[in-house]
C-alpha cells in the first residue's frame, strides 16, 4: 500500500538532489528513445534484493528488475528498460522496502546510482 506521506516526502527527497539518474542529456530530434539500457550502481551498503517498476500510480509491480540475483554494495547491474516515467521499488535483504516516485528513465543508456542518503529517507 502505498502512502500519500511516504510520497510526499520521497518527493522533497529528489528536488533536494538526494537521488540521481546521469545520462546524456536528450538531443535533436523526434524525441527520446522508445528503449534504452539502465545501469543500476548500488553505491549504498545494503544488499539489494529487489528493483521492480510500474507505470506512475499502478497498483500492480513489474518483474524484478534483478532476475533473482542479488545486487551487493559496489555492484552494478545492466538491463533494458521502455522510455517511461516509473514508480520504483527498491528491497533490501531485511525486506524492507522503498517506493521511489515518478522516476524518468527515458534515457538512453543511463546510469542510475542507488545511494545511502535515497535509502535512508526510506528508514533504511
Amino acid at each position: 500500500m502505498r502512502s500519500p506521506v511516504l510520497a510526499t516526502t520521497l518527493f522533497a527527497v529528489f528536488a533536494s538532489g538526494c537521488f540521481y539518474v546521469e545520462g546524456p542529456p536528450p538531443g535533436p530530434g523526434p524525441g527520446p528513445s522508445p528503449s534504452g539500457t539502465l545501469t543500476i550502481d548500488n553505491g549504498s551498503s545494503y544488499v539489494l534484493t529487489e528493483i521492480r517498476v510500474t507505470a506512475v500510480s499502478s497498483s500492480t509491480w513489474g518483474a524484478n528488475l534483478l532476475g533473482g540475483d542479488i545486487l551487493y554494495p559496489d555492484e552494478q547491474l545492466t538491463v533494458s528498460v521502455a522510455c517511461n516515467d516509473y514508480d520504483v521499488l527498491i528491497v533490501d535483504e531485511y525486506d524492507r522496502d522503498c517506493v521511489l516516485p515518478n522516476v524518468d528513465l527515458c534515457r538512453a543508456d543511463t546510469l542510475w546510482v542507488i545511494d545511502n542518503t535515497t535509502l535512508r529517507y526510506c528508514a533504511f
